[in-house]
């Protein structure tokens, strides 16, 4: 199975949208007071931590997985899906989180099985008996609650309705959900060959306070996954994220200090198990197109009608210069093209100005800046020589004596700073849409 890390989406970054949160591995915008977009990236998070290498085809095998189990989950509790407008991309409805990871356990294995074998014989408040093994079927499933935050943290129910993170009703509402879902979960593991052996499931209250399934369901992300024929000769053979936390433990890293490079055959081998999980339980290969990942997600939402699909940032070095800038966004607006407007000194804040850079330079939409300072322009100066997007320096002026001064500082730009300039307002919003193609 071929896989490739060329075409990954690390961050989401879409600027023509309204930013709500940023997940470990989920970015989220607004689009109205009821709905959300979630793009399921790439990234990957172990102990709580997220690792600076995304995994090849990661957020589409999640996304596509996730469906596939809401599809499934349907009869037993709603979900917060309206819409999945690309691979790897959802319309969610906007709910209140519960913030509780609903942890449910088979098997004797994980975190438990660790616990277990060093001695302890209660979780999460469920008491465990005398004479249990690594990795067998426990007599029942049991659920382990954790807290979200930037460390989930083990709780028990009771904890959860005195903490009042739930209600004793709700939680038995959830509980019985939750074993359930668990069952279904396991039963179409078990007819395609696998056994589901553990999971997580996360709920939210929508406007009228009904519970709603949100997040993800049975995903390697949040599930772990062991083949029948396997485990029936005593051998566990993981195709979640497992096989990546044991390769970070045995580099010395579980959550803790500077997280190791995670070389590319590691990449590549955990990708091609998340691709034959994928295949495993729809019994179909994942479909991602062949355009690349961040030009295929634009493209989609696009063909959706959620965006343009590109953005103009307009930089200005001074909140002088407004009626100015107003030209330029009158224009903008004319020809359709969305934009925000930021305040920053080159010389004055270049660290904000560099951040403001960074943000547009993790994209995946097409950006062109129009920068707008006079006298020494040092701002058009740092954003060309900062940015991987084009930069369109439109300086300011009062009259031909201002010209004269902004027009120089602006066309004298140092080698390898690649700055357009562009004198009248109107100019420089047209040059952006041509260099957009809009």
């Amino acid at each position: 199975m071929r896989v490739s890390n060329q075409n990954t989406i690390s961050n989401a970054v879409i600027p023509e949208l309204e930013f709500f949160k940023k997940g470990k591995v989920r970015d989220m915008y607004k689009l109205d007071s009821n709905r959300l977009l979630m793009v399921t990236t790439d990234r990957v998070s172990c102990f709580d931590r997220v690792l600076n290498e995304p995994i090849p085809n990661k957020g589409d095998v999640l996304a596509g997985l996730a469906m596939f189990w809401f599809n499934q989950s349907k009869k037993i509790v709603r979900n917060h899906i309206i819409s999945m407008p690309d691979p790897c991309v959802f319309i969610l409805r906007k709910c209140t989180p519960i913030n509780v990871e609903f942890v449910v356990r088979g098997y004797m294995a994980g975190s438990l099985g660790r616990d277990y074998a060093a001695g302890k014989r209660e979780k999460c408040g469920v008491e465990l008996p005398e004479g249990l093994r690594e990795n067998t079927r426990l007599p029942r499933p049991i659920i382990t609650p954790t807290t979200k935050g930037d460390h989930d943290k083990d709780t028990t129910p009771a904890e959860l309705v005195e903490n009042g993170l739930i209600t004793r009703a709700l939680w038995q509402n959830i509980e019985s959900i939750c074993l359930e879902l668990f069952e279904m979960g396991q039963k179409v593991a078990d007819q395609r060959g696998l056994i589901l052996v553990d999971t997580k499931y996360e709920f939210g209250l929508d406007e009228n306070n009904e519970l709603m399934l949100i997040d993800e369901i049975h995903t390697p992300d949040s599930s772990r996954y062991w083949y029948k024929s396997d485990y029936a000769f005593g051998k566990v053979r993981q195709l979640d994220k497992e096989f990546l936390r044991d390769w970070l433990r045995g580099a010395g890293f579980a959550g803790e200090g500077v997280p190791p490079v995670i070389p590319a055959n590691i990449q590549q081998e955990v990708g091609a198990r998340y691709l034959e999980l994928f295949e495993q339980l729809t019994g179909e290969p994942i479909k991602t197109g062949d355009a690349p990942k961040s030009q295929r997600v634009i493209y989609n939402l696009r063909e959706a009608g959620i965006i343009r699909g590109c953005y103009v940032p307009i930089i200005m070095g001074s909140d002088k210069d407004t009626q100015f800038i107003e030209k330029i966004a009158a224009n903008l607006n004319r020809l359709n093209i969305p934009h925000g407007l930021f305040v920053a000194s080159g010389h004055k804040s270049p660290l904000k100005v560099l951040s403001i850079i960074e943000k547009f330079n993790n994209s995946i939409e097409p950006i062109v800046a129009i920068t707008v300072a006079g006298r020494s322009n040092a701002l058009s100066g740092l954003v060309a020589a900062n940015s991987n997007f084009p930069v369109i320096a439109c300086p300011p002026f009062k009259d031909l004596q201002d010209y004269s001064i902004n027009i120089h500082s602006t066309l004298q730009m140092p080698s390898d700073v690649p700055v357009m300039t562009v004198i009248d307002p109107g100019n420089a919003a047209l040059a952006a849409a041509r260099i957009l193609g809009k």
